[in-house]
């Protein structure tokens, strides 16, 4: 059976949180939808951190009331600390796959951990370069998992506008 991933890209927190609750409040399950942005580090660090508080999100998102309603809103957020990229914070169901593959931290040929997890989403490497650039560059990422939740966000989010939006099959 194929899987589905929705991967659409906003400039800021504001498009993002208006696209969350547009998909929440046409049926979209909470449990198919995950956010990925770029933290912001309050002093370096050298080691991966996975698992810290929810409460930390505050602290480290640069754009703390978003990632602290988003926490409690989508199944949870954590903040990892992934060598080359720096602060990522994760909210939804991606968590668990994401924690796992830079968990790790491994590099597999020219594919950082970030990278390597994009691939395994069914995105082609030239592109997960392209969305951990984004992400570095500060955008969020809304991904929407599931054949049907897809198509449904997709319509939906077309038609919102201010999203770069693409549909993975794999």
């Amino acid at each position: 059976m194929k899987k589905e991933q929705l991967i659409a890209v906003y400039d800021n927190h504001d498009d993002a949180a208006q696209a969350i609750e547009t998909l929440v409040n046409a049926g979209i399950s909470k449990e198919d939808i995950s956010v990925l942005g770029k933290g912001e580090a309050g002093e370096p660090k050298d080691i991966f951190e996975v698992n810290k508080e929810n409460e930390d999100i505050s602290y480290w998102g640069k754009q703390g009331a978003f990632w602290g309603a988003l926490w409690g809103f989508l199944m949870g957020a954590f903040f990892f600390w992934v060598p080359g990229f720096g602060p990522l914070i994760a909210a939804g169901p991606v968590i668990a796959s994401l924690s796992g593959a830079l968990g790790g931290a491994a590099v597999v040929g020219s594919m950082t951990a970030l990278v390597a997890w994009f691939t395994d989403l069914g995105i082609e490497e030239v592109e997960a370069h392209k969305y951990t650039d984004l992400l570095k560059e500060g955008k969020t990422l809304i991904i929407v998992h599931g054949k049907e939740s897809t198509q449904k966000a997709k319509t939906l989010l077309n038609d919102l506008g201010n999203a770069q939006i693409k549909v993975y099959t794999k």
